[in-house]
């Protein structure tokens, strides 16, 4: 009898313990399920052929390595808010481009920065990449470089918003910049319909002359100038209209138009930069892969005038793209950091439409940095078409409203107790949906550099990692570093200030020395005709 209670109890010991065991596997296997999926996602994306980019480790030391090309041939997204680490993540692709440079020839990139700090860790990546390089290598990856910066003063690049694209017609491209500005500028400085109308014969008859849009005010003013260009207009209904309309425009109208255009000239290199004679063509730079650092943002630049800067460019690429062959053999990705201002406008908003929608068969793609993107964008069709174009996102900390759209993908256990201030009563559990909601709201919290990486493609549910650091030198090395390159009028295809001012003069002699007879209607010499004739008569 005494044998049969050992038995017993060794059986019930072995019996709780079995119980024990089952049931933490039973609360553990939602959780061991996802750790396999992802195990199996990640190990299939490092298995993958091609070059891979680091982009960190999940929580339990899994390895995030993606291919290259899945990352570049598809629209992407980072959100997070300040500090939250998007250009560390960001520069993770970059970076991983840059290592391959001049060698890899079929993938360009382009990065467009309204803010300044990816433009600056962009510039100092390639000239990391160039101090390793000599030779022929180093002068062709030298050769791939273009540089926009609107805020250089001593390096420039000439950028005229009123030089027409090659593949747009006349009427298309000044309608285009008309939008563009009308819709950038503030809300308390919008243009009447009759300043609206005024600057649009302004704008054609500049670019006409392959003028720049900084002798508005000379064309505004200055009735013998406006006089030389219009003796060389084509245009008879534009001739028309400065000939019998101008005139009759109102003094209001006039100064209205000229102070809401000061303020676009008020920073010098930006003054400069649209005072230039030609533009970058997109077009032939996507084309053949360059590396085009294009940066809105400086001291001196208003922030109105940042994202003025920030849709003319962004229109420009938007034509390119659309004018590129189908397929191309170069792959073409955009970087654009601050990016929730692309949406800020009806026409930007159709801009980024065409692109999400229809770009992927002309190679181009953008990766998309932004903050506080459901509140920029107050269109909720405009969201849904951002969402659903997407391949993969980066969600790091930010708001729980912002990261709405990450809810279903978002990783639950199905097991979380919930607490339980009474000992004697056991614990429920939240549902899957109470759950999610509260790993929802815990991104508002994420340490910086931490977030979920949804492969929207390859998984169902996003993956939360912490993305690595990429050393840029101390503070002082960096600025150095990245100015060394900036202030090179050699790199980037830059021109000095001297020569550039040089070229401006140039161009503008054919309408400042021009003879005084350019300068009279036809019925002047008629009249003065007409007065000899009638006193020789007399």
């Amino acid at each position: 009898m005494r044998s049969l209670r050992l038995v017993q109890k060794l059986a019930s010991r072995r019996l709780e313990a079995a119980t024990d065991a089952y049931l933490r596997d039973l609360a553990t296997a939602p959780h061991q399920a996802s750790e396999a999926h992802t195990k199996r996602v990640l190990a299939e994306l490092a298995e993958s052929p091609g070059p891979h980019v680091y982009l960190g480790e999940t929580p339990s030391g899994l390895k995030v390595r993606v291919p290259l090309a899945f990352l570049i041939r598809a629209c992407c997204i980072t959100t997070g808010g300040t500090g939250a680490g998007k250009t560390m993540a960001a520069l993770l692709p970059l970076e991983a481009i840059v290592r391959r440079l001049p060698g890899l020839r079929t993938v360009g990139f382009g990065v467009l920065d309204a803010k300044g700090e990816l433009f600056d860790r962009a510039v100092y990546l390639l000239a990391a990449r160039l101090a390793e390089l000599r030779g022929r290598e180093r002068q062709e990856l030298l050769e791939r470089i273009v540089i926009v910066d609107f805020a250089n003063r001593a390096s420039l690049s000439p950028y005229n918003i009123l030089a027409r694209w090659n593949h747009a017609e006349p009427d298309f491209f000044i309608t285009s910049r008309l939008e563009t500005l009308r819709e950038l500028l503030p809300s308390g400085e919008k243009l009447s319909l009759r300043g609206a109308s005024v600057l649009k014969h302004v704008l054609t008859l500049l670019s006409e002359s392959n003028l720049p849009l900084t002798h508005l005010d000379r064309v505004l003013g200055d009735e013998p100038f406006r006089r030389r260009l219009l003796a060389s207009c084509r245009n008879e209904e534009l001739a028309f209209y400065f000939r019998t309309h101008f005139a009759a425009e109102g003094k209001q109208t006039i100064a209205a138009l000229r102070a809401r255009m000061d303020s676009l000239f008020a920073s010098e290199g930006v003054r400069l930069a649209l005072s230039g004679s030609s533009a970058p063509d997109f077009l032939r730079l996507q084309n053949e892969g360059k590396i085009v650092l294009v940066n809105c943002a400086g001291p001196t630049i208003a922030r109105g005038v940042r994202l003025l800067l920030q849709g003319l460019v962004l229109s420009d690429i938007r034509q390119a793209i659309f004018a590129r062959p189908n397929n191309p053999p170069v792959t073409y990705w955009w970087c654009a950091d601050e990016a929730q201002n692309f949406f800020s406008t009806r026409q930007m908003q159709e801009n980024l439409t065409d692109i999400l929608t229809m770009a992927r068969s002309f190679g181009t793609f953008f990766y998309f940095l932004c903050q506080n993107l459901s509140t920029a964008v107050p269109d909720a069709r405009m969201l849904e078409t951002l969402y659903t174009n997407i391949r993969w996102s980066l969600t790091l900390r930010s708001t729980q409203h912002d990261a709405g759209f990450l809810r279903s993908a978002l990783p639950v256990t199905g097991r979380m107790q919930k607490p339980e201030q009474n000992p004697f009563r056991p614990a429920g559990t939240y549902t899957p949906e109470e759950e999610r909601n509260i790993a929802l709201a815990g991104i508002a919290t994420l340490p910086d550099r931490e977030g979920y990486l949804w492969l929207k493609t390859l998984s169902e549910k996003a993956i939360r990692i912490r993305t690595p650091f990429i050393d840029l030198g101390g503070g002082e090395r960096f600025r150095t570093v990245v100015d060394s390159i900036l202030q090179d009028s050699t790199i980037g295809g830059r021109i000095t200030r001297g020569e550039y001012l040089d070229r401006i003069r140039e161009r503008d002699r054919r309408w400042t020395d021009a003879p005084a007879t350019e300068t009279q209607d036809l019925d002047v010499p008629m009249a003065h005709a007409f007065a000899r004739e009638q006193g020789a008569n007399a």
